[in-house]
């Protein structure tokens, strides 16, 4: 009685996380590590862009073969420090190759949830999350820090009391010379000048010039 007891837990359980896994839009794998069987449930294909996790074959192959070559490793490398007993969990961030030909940004989470009478692990579940959205979130917010951080780099900033002549409206320099406006601007910023008269300039440049309006 107590074994059927146990079981019908197990199963009223197994309910439970398929209900909470399927209001949050999650996918789920749960690997019998000794055999290399894995099952895993619809949502999970269908964020690869599959109508069902049937497109699929129940083992480990299926999930690494999916994974960018580039993260495979990591991925392998976080599944096995918690097999062997080096961290409380599997965490990690990936991608997968989606239906399409293109690549879908995975968090997977996971545990190992059974042990053998030995102590070694026999059985670990995990979930999928898509965050595609929040990794490309993400990507262009260290796009923009980055370009700020080269314009800032770039910037010359005109800071202090500038000494100007009241004559020529020459400016003096951090050395005591005396720089055209436009050369000591230039020097200290990213600013660049054209020239021309504006309308209060015009009588006294035709004036000075000789020029007949």
């Amino acid at each position: 009685m107590k074994n059927n007891g146990q079981h019908q837990e197990h199963l009223l359980d197994a309910e439970r996380l398929k209900m909470v896994l399927e209001g949050s839009q999650q996918g789920f794998w749960d690997w019998n590590i000794e055999t290399g069987a894995v099952k895993r449930n619809d949502r999970w294909a269908q964020m690869l862009g599959y109508s069902s996790i049937q497109e699929f074959e129940e083992n480990v192959g299926t999930w690494t073969n999916s994974i960018h070559p580039d993260d495979r490793d990591a991925a392998w490398n976080s599944i096995n420090s918690h097999i062997e007993g080096l961290t409380d969990y599997h965490k990690l961030e990936y991608r997968m190759l989606t239906k399409q030909g293109g690549y879908t940004w995975i968090l997977d989470h996971g545990k190992i949830v059974q042990h053998a009478a030995d102590g070694s692990p026999i059985r670990m579940s995990g979930t999928h999350m898509d965050i595609t959205e929040r990794k490309g979130l993400e990507q262009e917010r260290d796009r923009l820090i980055q370009s700020l951080q080269l314009a800032m780099n770039e910037i010359k900033t005109l800071q202090g009391t500038i000494p100007i002549c009241s004559y020529c409206h020459s400016i003096r320099d951090e050395e005591g010379a005396w720089n055209m406006l436009e050369y000591y601007i230039s020097k200290h910023s990213e600013a660049s000048f054209s020239h021309g008269i504006c309308p209060d300039c015009v009588d006294q440049v035709r004036q000075d010039t000789g020029i007949k309006g």
